[in-house]
Order: structure tokens, then C-alpha cells, then sequence
């Protein structure tokens, strides 16, 4: 990779050539990928970063019954989610934390659903079993994804240092690893960022 000529060669071979290169991926996929033609301390700030193996479940209701307890839809919880929040008017999604995600890993499929459902009914109720419709997303061990918003432990951030999120043209990171708390809005923003910098560089 260098200035007006950078090529990427893809898994089947065939190589593609551009003027710069524009990573989203993920942290963890990304230290899959064999980078070259950046600095040293580029690659090691971008290897640095860890993601939370966590998950994400999200149940639809028809209304959202839990305020009818005077609840708002928020919780810490003991089970195996870990947090609870209104997404949306009749929609719950929770986490399930990295120190739980092996507990649902060792859940069988056909009770998973059923089992996290249960958990939400401890907090708001029987009417929490029945939603319109549920789904479970696994982002810690999608290979597209290896997890959910960068997991940062004592000394991370100073080892990550200042070339978070920045560019070394004609490489460009975005994506909500590269933002200072992950999250879609980190994706956009990043996303934007990286190009108005392309652009910038010509």
C-alpha cells in the first residue's frame, strides 16, 4: 500500500486496486486481515483492541405492557442477560454480558429462547413469555463480528493511544470499534469521518 496505489487481493485470489483502502471491519476480523505498507505502531494500535464476547436479544411486544407496573424497561439482572432496555415503543432488547456468554453457548437451541423469555418474565411478568416475535444474535462468535463494542481493560486505552480512529492515508478505519464507545452512532460518525479524509486525500 502506497500513496494512489493500494491493491487488496480477496479470498479467492483475485487482487482489486485503488487509489486507498477504507477499513470497517471489526477489530477482531481485522487482525485476521494481513496489512502492509502502514507504520508498525498503526497495526499495533489497531491490534490492541479487545471486544466484549457478549450477545444480544431482543423480544417485540404489541404494546409495552411493563408500564403498566410502572416499570420502565430498564434493569440490571442476575440471570443469564445482564441489562435490559426499551429499544422501542413495545420492544425490549437485552445483553447478555461476556462473563454469561458461555452459559448461553451451553444452552440448547431449542430452549434458548424460551429461557431468555423467562428471564425477562422474572422482571415485567407472565406477558413477557409470548412476544409477537424474538431473536437472538450471537455477535461473539459470528466470524463477521467476534464480539460486540471494544472491551477495554486497565491499560488498553494508553496502549491503543492517539492513532485511535485516526488515518494514515491512503489506509481509513471507521466502524464503531474506531469511536470513543462503540455503538451505531460511532459507526456513522466514523463512517463520515474517514470520508471526508479519503476525499480530503484525493
Amino acid at each position: 500500500m502506497r500513496p494512489g496505489r493500494c491493491a487488496v487481493r480477496v479470498a479467492g485470489g483475485e487482487t482489486l486496486t485503488a487509489s486507498a483502502v477504507v477499513s470497517a471491519l471489526p477489530v477482531g476480523p481485522l487482525r485476521a486481515v494481513t496489512v502492509s505498507g502502514v507504520s508498525d505502531e498503526r497495526l499495533a494500535s489497531l491490534h490492541r483492541q479487545r471486544q466484549a464476547v457478549a450477545a444480544k436479544f431482543t423480544a417485540a411486544y404489541d404494546k409495552p405492557f411493563w408500564r403498566d407496573s410502572g416499570l420502565n424497561g430498564l434493569s440490571e439482572c442476575e440471570g443469564v442477560l445482564g441489562s435490559t432496555w426499551p429499544q422501542n415503543e413495545g420492544v425490549l432488547s437485552a445483553l447478555v454480558p461476556p462473563e454469561r456468554y458461555g452459559v448461553l453457548l451451553g444452552m440448547p437451541d431449542a430452549l434458548r429462547t424460551r429461557e431468555l423469555l423467562a428471564d425477562i418474565a422474572r422482571l415485567y411478568g407472565e406477558e413477557a413469555r409470548t412476544p409477537l416475535g424474538s431473536h437472538v444474535r450471537m455477535w461473539g462468535t459470528d466470524p463477521w463480528t467476534q464480539g460486540y463494542v471494544t472491551q477495554w481493560a486497565p491499560g488498553d486505552v494508553t496502549a491503543v493511544g492517539p492513532r485511535h480512529g485516526t488515518h494514515e492515508p491512503p489506509f481509513y478505519v471507521c466502524g464503531s470499534d474506531q469511536w470513543v464507545a462503540g455503538y451505531m452512532e460511532g459507526a456513522v460518525r466514523t463512517g463520515r469521518a474517514a470520508a471526508k479524509e479519503a476525499l480530503r486525500h484525493g
